[in-house]
Parts: C-alpha cells; sequence; structure tokens
C-alpha cells in the first residue's frame, strides 16, 4: 500500500461545478473570472449565482467549462494577444477552462456539432479535470453536474471513484453521443453506471438519464415540474425522454431526488444592472424609471416612442417545441391592433442553427409598424427590455422552472405564463382589495390552455391591470418587487445547495 502524505492542515472539501455554460463569474474566485462568461440561458445565471454565493461563504468552490475562446474575446474586446497573455500570465486557480479546436470558435456550447462538444468535453473532465481538482485538495471533492453536457460519463467515473455527484436537471433533453466518440476513455470499468441508447444503428451513451442514474442525488429546479414526470405528464408528446423520466422516477422512489428553485444572482437587480439607462429599486418612483427606460428601450429597437405605451416583453428563445414562440407569432400583430396602447418587444435566439422563427418575428415587427419589434438576443438590450417591461410573458408548454417570470418581478413588471412547471409553482394571480380581494396579493396572470385563445386570455387581463390609474399600479408594483426580493433570495438558495453539499460530505460542513 502506497502512504500519502497529508498537509497539516486538514483540506476543505472542494466543490466542482460543471456547466456548459455560465455568465458573469464573481471577481472573487480568482482573477482570471472577469473575462469568463458563455451564458446562453437560465443554467447560466443559476451558476453564476452559485459561484457568487458559495464564494461569498468562503466555500472552496471551482468551475470547469468550455472553453469558448473566440466569445470570451469578443465580450472582453480582445484580441488574440490580449487573450493569450491572459491564459499564460494569470493562474486560473478555481476556474477550469476545457480547451479544444473543436469548440473554441463557437458562440455557445450549443452550435456547431453539439453532440462532438459534448464527448469532447466529457473525455477532457474525465481524463483532465476531475483528476486536477481532486488532487489540489486531497481527495475532497464533491461534483455538481449541470444539465446533460456535464454527465453522461462524467458522473459514472466519478462515482466509481467514490466521488459524490449531485446532478441538476434544467431541462430534460438529452443527447445520445454514439460510443466511439469516447475513444480514449476506459468505458468497460463505467460499464455498470452507463445508460445505453441506440441511434441511428449505433450503440450510444445516452447523457442526461446516465447523468441521473449515477449521481448520488438528483435536484430538478421547481417542485411542480418534478411531480409532472413522476405521474407521467406529457405522455402524448415527445418532451420527457422516456430514459429520462425513468431515472428520474427511480431516484424518486430512493427519496433521491431533490428540488431547490432556482434564484437570481444580485447583479440581475435593477439597483445594480450595469445595462439599465435609469437603475432604481422598490423604494424609488418605479413608474418613472421605467418609463425612462422604455424610452430608451424603443429607441434602441425602433418601437414608437410613447413613455405611456403598454410593453409586453417575451425574452425567451423562439423554441416551438417548448416556449409556445408559435402562438405569439399568430396573435401578435391582432393583438396590437385591438390594443392600441399596447407594444410588444422579443428578444431571443432560434433554436441551434435555425432561423424560422426568427424571420416569422423579423416579418411581424416590419408589418408593425413599429407597435412590434424583434431583435437576437443581447444581454444589454434584453436586461434593459426587462426594465421597461409592464408585463414579462411567456406560452410555454412545459417549464422546469423558468426565470423569466422572477426577473420580471424584480424589475417591476407583472408576469404572464402558462400554469404549468415552474410558472405553476412562481405565478399567483393577481387580487386587489379595491376588486373586493381580502388583500392585495399576486404578482401576474395565468392561463390553462396551451392555445392562441389560452395566451390571448392572460394577455388581455394583464393588460387591463396595466391600464388602471397610476396610483393603483404603482403599489401593487413596489409590493410584487419587495415580494419577490424576500421569497427569491439568492441566500435562501444557497442554504439549499450547501444543505445537500453537506449530506454528500458526511454531514462534514464545508467552510
Amino acid at each position: 500500500m502506497v502512504a500519502i502524505k497529508s498537509s497539516k492542515t486538514t483540506p476543505r472539501t472542494a466543490v466542482l461545478l460543471i456547466t456548459p455554460e455560465t455568465g458573469r463569474l464573481p471577481e472573487g474566485m480568482c482573477d482570471l473570472a472577469r473575462f469568463i462568461s458563455g451564458k446562453s440561458g437560465g443554467l447560466g445565471e443559476v451558476v453564476t449565482a452559485l459561484c457568487e454565493g458559495l464564494t461569498a461563504r468562503g466555500i472552496n468552490c471551482h468551475l470547469a467549462t468550455l472553453n469558448l475562446k473566440k466569445r470570451f474575446q469578443q465580450e472582453g474586446n480582445m484580441d488574440e494577444s490580449e487573450w493569450r497573455k491572459i491564459r499564460y500570465q494569470i493562474d486560473p486557480e478555481r476556474i477550469h477552462l476545457v480547451s479544444s479546436s473543436i469548440f473554441a470558435d463557437l458562440p455557445s456550447a450549443y452550435a456547431g456539432d453539439v453532440t462532438l462538444n459534448a464527448a469532447e468535453f466529457q473525455k477532457q473532465l474525465i481524463n483532465h479535470v476531475i483528476k486536477t481538482v481532486s488532487a489540489q485538495n486531497c481527495g475532497k471533492l464533491i461534483l455538481h453536474t449541470h444539465d446533460w453536457m456535464a454527465g453522461g460519463p462524467v458522473t459514472a467515473y466519478a462515482k466509481s471513484r467514490k466521488i459524490p455527484v449531485l446532478h441538476t436537471v434544467h431541462n430534460v433533453f438529452t443527447r445520445n453521443v454514439p460510443v466511439p466518440m469516447y475513444l480514449g476513455v476506459d468505458l468497460e470499468q463505467l460499464d455498470h453506471d452507463l445508460y445505453y441508447s441506440e441511434e441511428k444503428g449505433e450503440r450510444c451513451i445516452d447523457c442526461q438519464a446516465t447523468a441521473i442514474k449515477s449521481a448520488t442525488l438528483v435536484n430538478l429546479v421547481g417542485h411542480r415540474f418534478l411531480e409532472e414526470i413522476v405521474d407521467d405528464y406529457f405522455m402524448d408528446r415527445a418532451i420527457i425522454p422516456d430514459s429520462v423520466r425513468q431515472e428520474i422516477k427511480a431516484k424518486k422512489a430512493f427519496e433521491s431526488a431533490l428540488t431547490v428553485l432556482n434564484c437570481p444572482s444580485l447583479n440581475m437587480y435593477p439597483e445594480s444592472c450595469s445595462f439599465l439607462h435609469r437603475n432604481f429599486g422598490a423604494d424609488d418612483d418605479v413608474l418613472q424609471a421605467k418609463k425612462d427606460n422604455l424610452v430608451e428601450f424603443q429607441r434602441r429597437t425602433g418601437l414608437n416612442v410613447d413613455p405611456e405605451a403598454i410593453l409586453l416583453y417575451w425574452p425567451s428563445r423562439l423554441d416551438p417545441c417548448q416556449k409556445g414562440v408559435e402562438l405569439i407569432e399568430e396573435i401578435a400583430l391582432k393583438f396590437v391592433i385591438e390594443h392600441g396602447d399596447v407594444q410588444i418587444a422579443v428578444i431571443g435566439d432560434g433554436v441551434g442553427g435555425d432561423r424560422t422563427h426568427e424571420e416569422i418575428m423579423g416579418r411581424i415587427a416590419c408589418a408593425s409598424q413599429g407597435k412590434i419589434c424583434y431583435h437576437r438576443f443581447n444581454e444589454e438590450l434584453s436586461m434593459l427590455g426587462f426594465a421597461s417591461a409592464s408585463d414579462v410573458f411567456g406560452a410555454s408548454l412545459y417549464e422546469p422552472c423558468g426565470q423569466i417570470d422572477q426577473l420580471g418581478n424584480l424589475f417591476g413588471a407583472t408576469a404572464t405564463n402558462r400554469d404549468t412547471g415552474g410558472y405553476h409553482d412562481k405565478i399567483r394571480e393577481l387580487k386587489l382589495k379595491i376588486d373586493g380581494a381580502p388583500e392585495d396579493s399576486g404578482n401576474g396572470f395565468l392561463f390553462h390552455d396551451y392555445d392562441v385563445g389560452g395566451l390571448w386570455y392572460g394577455l388581455h387581463k394583464c393588460v387591463e391591470f396595466h391600464r388602471r390609474p397610476a396610483e393603483v399600479r404603482a403599489s401593487q408594483i413596489k409590493r410584487i418587487m419587495k415580494e419577490t426580493r424576500a421569497t427569491y433570495k439568492l441566500d435562501r438558495m444557497i442554504d439549499e445547495y450547501i444543505k445537500i453539499y453537506e449530506r454528500l460530505n458526511g454531514g462534514m460542513p464545508l467552510a
């Protein structure tokens, strides 16, 4: 037996977050943090919030993600020589960038050949990153993997090395990666914990199902969505892969499936967000601040400049499988014609390389004569949209968590969406004392049917509220902003994750 010398001080257990995307990282992690941001959705925002909260608590937090070199350069306004200087002269410490020419020039982990990206990322995690971080911390390590791209044989490998794993399911998507693409990884020793599948005649590894199967604990980001999976919702549609549903049910049966609601990062608050024309908080003149931001948003997007307009804001990807973009396409023009005081803004990219819905929304915007705008995702414009919006809406067929409603409420907007998953968890119907309710309550409007009639109904209810006198709206908006801050505190989410990590750490504290 080989004797391993230990240092005099007992090392703290490290938490390694493995993720295909992240938002702007807290500089407290290390000097490299301010140069890394590859966000392309809510997952990135949650990872940012986790890094922020864990670092502030003094927890030994590491992060592994893809080195999207070209994107990092563009976001930091750096050329190749400047980026090279940063990479060769700054100690990455707790940020572990997985580099490969396969994805170096891609705008996100989900661009290009996604299956190839995943295989390359996962191979390097197994062969290099996990060993390195474990060795740095004398073998005291917990993995927190995020979604299918961080799964596959990664979690199976960790299990084989007795490294506890928390796997977070942000969405039910999976990918079947052909076994030959894992050349260089000893899959035979992991065989028992892999979930095999077949696609186009090839033997594959189902990345999400494997991650769930081999993780110590699994968490979903919404209570209602976990219930919908276990209770066999959406069986009539190709939404939840059978493999994913089966493995989540198994984890639930063994009391290894948990839920932790997402909370936004502190840099997403209107008091501190750097992308606004005017920052504001719940104690300010919110309606005036939103008007000031609205006028700037209208100027930048091509909407008719009208500070009194009711702005309905769609900040989600143009996804016909989940987000219901085809519903807004069908009613948008008619809705703004019949509601003359309403404008609609859509900021979001199509799915993958499909530009179909981007082109459709562009045509709708052109035909609206300044009543509707469409722009591809831009973080600065997107956040200004939240600050300008009267209501933040969507039409999700299903939703593991969703964060646009939380952000809308933080920024002084109501939220409208379908009564499913995360929106069922978080949106409460707006009820007012002046209408006979026992007290003022709620933060938005829900509709049940996944069709144009349901979306129209929800948006019409929201517009009726925003036509009320300013003094009525102001008091409700301030209440909603304050309640959202109290309900979705970052500290609360961090507390829940730390409890899970400590459970994985044998009940021992991390800090």
